[in-house]
């Protein structure tokens, strides 16, 4: 297959792992070299199951997440710029992905919160509850089993925003007279 793209290629990989009920991560690559000086430009690229790796036997089994699974792509640029892939694995050993439990694999999260993130905030200036805001939009998509955002991970991204708009000088408010 040919993409155009560095990011179509990406795209697509993401969503089909998404599909099957696996992480990925991109685990390499190499940039261009041009008389000795290297270009930020890349030349290849490859992605791996986030299950992929030698298991560590200093950490117990159970929080192990490597399963050594060789599932991989491997794609590199054409003479003409464009993304082929050269090399696939698509058979994972050691573990079964389960394509309905990809709301639970974090690469997945960001896209999940991004979706969500402008009602969100609507939502919240106007004075409503993050549980009833998770509740409304759970139940836009037919349930909280098929909405993939948690109210904690709501309630994070409120709490994060809060404090990007906390400028300088804004701390000193809140500590007590008696040490400002």
């Amino acid at each position: 297959m040919v993409f155009l793209t560095l990011d179509d290629l990406d795209n697509f990989f993401r969503r089909y792992a998404k599909q099957q009920g696996f992480g990925i991560v991109k685990a390499g690559g190499a940039y261009k070299q041009e008389k000795g000086k290297t270009v930020n430009e890349r030349r290849n690229c490859t992605w791996k199951c986030e299950s992929g790796g030698k298991p560590d036997a200093r950490i117990r089994a159970k929080k192990q997440r490597k399963l050594d699974a060789p599932v991989m792509l491997h794609a590199k640029v054409t003479k003409d710029g464009k993304w082929q892939i050269r090399n696939v694995v698509l058979q994972h050993q050691n573990h079964e992905p389960v394509p309905s439990i990809s709301k639970y694999i974090s690469m997945f999260h960001r896209e999940d919160l991004n979706a969500v993130r402008r009602r969100l905030f609507q939502h919240h200036d106007e004075g409503v509850s993050i549980p009833q805001i998770h509740s409304a939009l759970a139940a836009e998509r037919n349930g909280v089993e098929n909405f993939p955002v948690s109210e904690r991970q709501l309630r994070n991204v409120v709490d994060k925003e809060k404090r990007l708009k906390m400028m300088e000088g804004d701390a000193m408010q809140w500590l007590p007279t008696s040490i400002a």
